[in-house]
């Protein structure tokens, strides 16, 4: 299991060509837990943000990202439902709350199973001095809600 952080800016390769198609920007899930894809960054004019399924990856390494076939990238609108974390339905930032009330924190971060496919957890921040002193907190994956202004938890920690 690792974080989004961790895979975030990796480059993306075509095993069919060894060409890199861009590289990965942000991680697309629902709010059960399960990782739809990612969003893939080009350099060029058009099709700057691609959506990247799950099933269209081949690996997911320490260096790099690999699909079969660039072809397997769809236009970013293929992404409709669901949450990343920076994107236009982001939620990296937002307060934590459990469903009893307690603010745990903003979230920065979430842990993943590359081959599984899932969300494991959440990593939530206090802020920098806090997070020297005291360490991030984890949150296990349970199902959340998503609102304006918070991320509701049915948990505690």
């Amino acid at each position: 299991m690792r974080t989004f952080s961790h895979l975030k800016g990796l480059p993306v390769y075509e095993q069919k060509t060894g060409n890199t198609v861009g590289k990965i920007s942000d991680i697309c899930f629902t709010n059960m837990g399960k990782v739809q894809g990612f969003i893939v960054e080009s350099k060029g004019w058009l099709a700057r943000h691609r959506y990247l399924p799950l099933d269209g990856i081949q690996a997911i390494g320490a260096d790099g990202v690999v699909v079969y076939d660039a072809a397997l990238l769809q236009s970013f609108s293929s992404f409709q439902n669901g949450y990343s974390l920076y994107g236009e339905r982001g939620i990296a930032g937002k307060p934590v709350i459990t469903a009893d009330g307690k603010k745990l924190g903003l979230l920065e971060d979430v842990y993943f199973h590359g081959q599984l496919g899932i969300i494991g957890g959440y990593e939530i921040t206090d802020g920098f001095f806090a997070d020297l002193t005291e360490g991030k907190k984890r949150v296990d994956a349970v199902p959340f809600t998503v609102g304006e202004e918070a991320v509701i938890v049915n948990t505690t920690m």
